[in-house]
């Protein structure tokens, strides 16, 4: 048995266990430090990555990764700016049927039935309109390969904008959006970090919202998190709601500080 059989059929294996192909809409983490040794097994790195979410793809789902450029000046273009994120997420824009989304500064890029979900965007990136927004009521997960749940989901900023953190504050960015020689708009924003507090960096932590997932029986998981092993899932709009309720009973849940304005 090669190794690239046993990638796949743990893939597979691991997907039905935590119960992904219940979800029509999954939200993807990758991180190939450890299932990242099997790509040797493949052709090229195209081919591993494809291997990664075929069986995904192939059962009909829509499946959605970042593609963050941070392009907060200048010119973004949907169809040519390259992502700074990881292998997945530089694979999923070399796929023909992608669909991406429009924010210069945090956009996504979607393959499967519903991927014209992230056509014409809100110009909010965590937001009214944004994906955080278009992905409620819409069978949406979360789906960790190789990532602990630990490290992070980008679903608090959208928290942290709705409830109205104080340690965030909206910008505007001057950046113009492309769609090839089409000429989309400009005047996106995102909720960030103030950088106006001495001492302050508000640095996020999802430590803390991950445990309590856990202990809440939230996430499904099977593989090793510590080994880069994981597959963990979560559905989306019971992990809003309760990241919601979190942050409304302590404000400083998600940051590495005990700062709070008055």
């Amino acid at each position: 048995m090669t190794m690239a059989t046993d990638l796949e059929r743990m893939l597979k294996q691991g997907f039905y266990s935590v119960g992904a192909y219940d979800a029509d809409i999954l939200y993807i983490y990758t991180d190939f430090r450890s299932l990242g040794a099997h790509a040797a097994s493949y052709p090229s790195k195209n081919e591993f990555c494809k291997a990664v979410v075929s069986p995904l793809l192939i059962s009909g789902k829509t499946i959605v990764l970042t593609t963050f450029t941070y392009t907060s000046q200048g010119i973004f273009n949907v169809n040519g700016t390259p992502t700074k994120l990881g292998a997945m997420n530089k694979w999923i824009l070399d796929q023909p049927d992608h669909v991406r989304s429009e924010h210069p500064i945090f956009s996504y890029a979607a393959l499967g039935p519903a991927a014209k979900l992230l056509n014409g965007i809100g110009k909010s990136a965590f937001g009214y309109d944004s994906v955080f927004h278009r992905l409620r009521g819409k069978r949406a997960a979360f789906l960790h390969i190789g990532r602990p749940v630990s490290l992070g989901n980008t679903a608090l900023h959208h928290i942290e904008h709705l409830c109205g953190a104080t340690y965030r504050a909206h910008k505007a960015f001057r950046t113009e959006v492309f769609r090839g020689e089409q000429y989309i708009g400009t005047d996106y924003t995102a909720f960030l970090r103030r950088r106006d507090v001495p001492e302050e960096s508000f640095e996020f932590d999802f430590s803390r919202p991950a445990a309590a997932l856990g202990e809440k029986g939230l996430i499904r998981e099977v593989g090793s998190a510590q080994e880069l092993r994981n597959i963990s899932f979560y559905w989306y709009d019971d992990t809003i709601d309760f990241l919601a309720d979190m942050f409304n009973d302590n404000q400083r849940i998600f940051i590495k500080s005990d700062y709070i304005s008055y």
